[in-house]
């Protein structure tokens, strides 16, 4: 799992805030930190469209092909929540910061796209209802920033080119909470991205330079715990 300075900062930031604002919260201002682990389903999808071109030393096709892997992350998030309507009704802000590790092999003819996740971030509302004193429910909405490394290969022989991308799409999703305590809880959470589009890397095979449509989405089942201030 690659982690860039960049990516420590803002963890470091997200930790060192929740410091901060926890104790100005203590009396009652709805602040929390959660930790969480999930099962997230990585997909890509590549619209290739070759024109016709023979150029190769080896035959070619075109066509859409999709790849997808599931694998296990783990998150961090600082959030505040405010119950209103004699504590019925409650809505909330997150931000959030998940250190992914999902992979993906796209073949598509002879082009061989290989992407790794390297993280999810970003910020989101919550609203829901507080079923009863333990139990909550909630939908979830937001923007999250995809961070990905993108290489391309070929099935015949060199070469190879990569690069790094981050992409914005929306997030969305349901979740269910429960109180341990006063100050402990857990929860169980759905999320689902919209699908994140990128140009990809120009193909150097034959000299083409060709650019193909690519997107990207993750789908996520988590579980996790939650400590109120």
């Amino acid at each position: 799992m690659k982690m860039s300075v960049f990516h420590k900062g803002i963890v470091a930031a997200i930790m060192a805030t929740g410091v901060m604002v926890g104790t100005a919260a203590h009396a009652g201002g709805g602040v929390y930190v959660s930790g969480k682990v999930s099962a997230t389903t990585f997909d890509h999808t590549i619209n290739r469209n070759t024109g016709g071109f023979a150029g190769l030393p080896v035959p070619d096709s075109s066509g859409v092909t999709t790849a997808d892997s599931t694998d296990f992350s783990g998150g961090l998030a600082l959030g505040y929540k405010h119950s209103f309507a004699e504590n019925q009704y409650f809505i909330g802000a997150e931000g959030f910061y998940n250190f992914e590790n999902g992979s993906s092999r796209n073949i598509n003819g002879v082009l061989v796209t290989d992407i790794d996740l390297n993280a999810s971030y970003g910020g989101r509302i919550l609203a829901g209802v507080n079923a009863t004193d333990k139990l909550s429910i909630y939908a979830h909405g937001g923007l999250t920033v995809l961070d990905f490394d993108v290489r391309n290969s070929y099935t015949f022989a060199p070469p190879v080119t990569t690069a790094s991308e981050r992409e914005a799409t929306f997030s969305f999703g349901f979740g269910a909470g429960y109180a341990i305590t006063d100050h402990i809880g857990v929860f169980i959470e759905y999320t689902q991205t919209t699908d994140a589009e990128f140009g990809g890397i120009p193909e150097v095979a034959g000299g083409t330079n060709r650019v193909n449509p690519n997107d990207v989405s993750l789908s996520a089942f988590s579980i996790g715990a939650k400590y109120s201030f």
